[in-house]
């Protein structure tokens, strides 16, 4: 370890003494100084437990059957496709991309103008345009980019049906640390790196939010990726993609990701691989050297949540591969067919399920479904994937480790006295740790407390009744309740008072 590394591990072991009561675990935020919960051995926790070395379980074939989507070419749809030839220098942290995106107005109304996301804009000096182009049923008069916005004016409106190809050149420069768009000694990681287009809601528009304190602000629409990645010299480096990664030769390397919410990736030259196939999904871990026993078991774990969840939500798990990628920021962050998770949690795992990089990598694992299939609003109805996300973990502790399903309830909620209303967005609380008691931890109680007012039955035939309906799709808190409970009774109309006020 260099004299780089060590400071930068001192510092985040101090962060994490300094807030890590305080603020607690966000899951799947990157906020910078927070950091997780106080581990097991703390005796400012509470809680009763003994640690016991866990045998990582797996799901049978027979019990559950998956259909696999095959992802090496772009399907026929309506869907938007964004095509990339982006050129990364990896030691002077620099991506030079020429980007085209293919867009059919589905609008069902003519567009004046179209609206692109473009996350990469948030901090001044990460994101830099250098040409824009239109063409196809409408040409451009002009553009403009504000902030997060970039705002393409036609010459004329682009009717209904009608499509264009917007042709974009950039750099791309992530900064020191930067978690998710970053770099570091240890990696660079591109995630939400380009501009994309965002849902159009026929009432209120373009849905474009923006950064908060908390929370994530990005609705995605589901569309079709293809990247070619070519490196200034790839000797030496590890390219961790949300899809298979595919050599064109020695420097060059293309991701093809169809029918997903974003496409993402981080270079190192500092990752092992680690692997658990199990029927048709190969679990890539790419994990810091030092930490594969760690890396071994996240990945198992993701493996088991991967087939549990597509037995329990009714919707297989819709890639076939899932990278689990170790990085040096706080905390976590899911993409379509990637989650990133803190180098913190895989030096501090004890080869049991009582650990957060346990909990974590089922949680995050279950993004796949409560974010990648089904989509929200994560900006006004972040409880929609984080109540979810979070109540799963239970699900996989119920199914695999039910002797720990009290000690999962006070070590993962009770710890933290949740209060405050489940609904709320990521712009009515600043303050981390009282949005996470909201949105995560009192919106599984609700979700239980839910379960136990319907029945098992009727419970987890809603669930998969919700992600089928919305597979690759964006649903809201109506369309969910609906599902769940057409008819609602005295118990889930008090439920809802309670907790959505």
């Amino acid at each position: 370890m260099n004299k780089f590394d060590k400071n930068g591990l001192l510092r985040i072991v101090t962060l994490y003494v300094i807030f890590g009561m305080a603020l607690g675990l966000a899951g799947c935020s990157i906020q910078p100084g927070v950091q997780p919960p106080p581990t097991l051995a703390d005796p400012t926790v509470a809680v009763e437990i003994t640690a016991v070395t866990q045998t990582i379980p797996t799901v049978t074939p027979e019990q559950v059957t998956l259909t696999l989507e095959s992802t090496s070419e772009p399907a026929a749809s309506k869907r938007t496709a964004y095509q990339f030839e982006a050129d990364l220098d990896y030691n002077k942290h620099n991506l030079l991309v020429r980007q085209s995106i293919q867009y059919q107005n589905n609008t069902s109304q003519d567009l004046p103008e179209i609206k692109l996301v473009v996350p990469a804009n948030e901090k001044a000096g990460v994101f830099a345009l250098t040409a824009l182009t239109v063409s196809g049923d409408v040409g451009i008069m002009d553009y403009a980019l504000d902030g997060v916005t970039l705002t393409i004016r036609f010459d004329k409106p682009l009717p209904d049906s009608g499509s264009i190809e917007i042709a974009l050149e950039y750099n791309v420069s992530p900064k020191l640390q930067g978690g998710i768009l970053g770099y570091t000694a240890k990696r660079i990681n591109f995630s939400d790196w380009y501009p994309f287009v965002p849902p159009y809601n026929a009432q209120s528009g373009w849905v474009i939010h923006q950064p908060s304190n908390v929370g994530e602000y990005l609705v995605y629409d589901d569309a079709d990726f293809d990247l070619t990645l070519n490196l200034v010299d790839s000797t030496g480096l590890t390219i961790a993609a949300s899809a298979e990664v595919a050599p064109l030769d020695l420097d060059s390397f293309r991701i093809i990701q169809n029918d997903s919410r974003n496409i993402t990736f981080s270079v190192s030259d500092q990752y092992t691989i680690l692997t658990n196939t199990t029927n048709g999904i190969t679990v890539k871990g790419y994990i810091f050297k030092g930490d594969e026993a760690a890396g071994q078991a996240s990945v198992d774990y993701t493996a088991s949540a991967l087939q549990l969840y597509s037995e329990l939500f009714g919707v297989p798990y819709p890639h076939q591969t899932m990278s689990v990628v170790e990085s040096d920021f706080p905390d976590g962050m899911e993409y379509d067919g990637l989650y990133y998770l803190s180098d913190f949690y895989f030096k501090n795992y004890d080869n049991t399920f009582q650990n957060y990089l346990a909990l974590l990598s089922v949680h995050e694992t279950s993004h796949q479904w409560w974010f990648g299939v089904v989509g929200n609003d994560q900006a006004l109805e972040p409880w929609l994937d984080e109540s979810l996300a979070t109540y799963s973990e239970y699900l996989y502790i119920e199914r695999f480790y039910p002797e720990l399903a009290n000690w999962w309830w006070e070590y993962r909620v009770a710890t933290y006295k949740p209060v405050g209303r489940v609904n709320l967005t990521i712009y009515d609380q600043s303050d981390l740790r009282v949005y996470i008691n909201a949105v995560y931890l009192q919106g599984a109680v609700f979700l239980d407390q839910l379960r136990q007012a319907l029945g098992d039955d009727a419970f987890f035939t809603g669930l998969r009744t919700y992600t089928n309906t919305y597979d690759h799709d964006l649903a809201t808190w109506d369309d969910f309740i609906k599902i769940m409970a057409p008819d609602p009774s005295e118990a889930v109309t008090a439920l809802v008072q309670e907790y959505f006020k």
